[in-house]
């Protein structure tokens, strides 16, 4: 529960003007719909779409509104990746470039990497990477202007998986 409160917590704390301004017209609009679903109450097919449009656009608009926002204003991208598995420790070295491609500078950014299975068929390729054997992430605090990059090490260990593996890095900054 406490791991709960931490995360929910966590995404308030990140969000920025664009993303109250978002929940506050889901809201509006939300509510719009509704009010004239009363006033055509009398056409029950017509008030009875509204009311699940309504219940859509409150469920689903500000999910999607913070991806495209959040996916406009804080764009990068992970180039130059190097996945090299060290000789002498059970260890591999992921390197990489964050490029900033957005509108604003990142003040702080996660890199997270995943390893998981190698995949054979297609199902096993979208359930898989949802549950990783090994993952870990770095934060860093540094600022990134527009237009500019930095280089980052992670190191995955304990790394003693001998099968077929591949392996997922991204990136949240804000």
């Amino acid at each position: 529960m406490d791991a709960l409160k931490a995360s929910i917590k966590a995404l308030v704390n990140s969000f920025h003007l664009y993303d109250y301004v978002l929940i506050g017209a889901s809201a509006g609009l939300f509510l719009l719909l509704l009010l004239l679903a009363i006033v055509l109450r009398h056409k029950t097919l017509t008030s009875l779409l509204l009311i699940i449009f309504s219940f859509i656009v409150i469920a689903v608009g500000p999910v999607i509104g913070y991806k495209f926002v959040h996916g406009t204003i804080y764009k990068h991208s992970i180039t130059d990746m190097l996945i090299k598995p060290l000789a002498f420790s059970e260890a591999i070295l992921i390197k990489g470039t964050l490029t900033n491609q957005g509108r604003q500078t990142f003040n702080s950014c996660q890199i997270n990497a995943k390893a998981y299975r190698g995949a054979d068929n297609f199902l096993e390729e979208l359930v898989y990477p949802l549950k990783p054997f090994l993952e870990t992430s770095i934060v860093t605090e540094d600022a990134l202007d527009v237009n500019s990059s930095m280089d980052f090490k992670i190191l995955l260990e304990p790394f003693t998986y001998a099968k077929e593996y591949n392996i997922s890095v991204k990136a949240n900054c804000q």
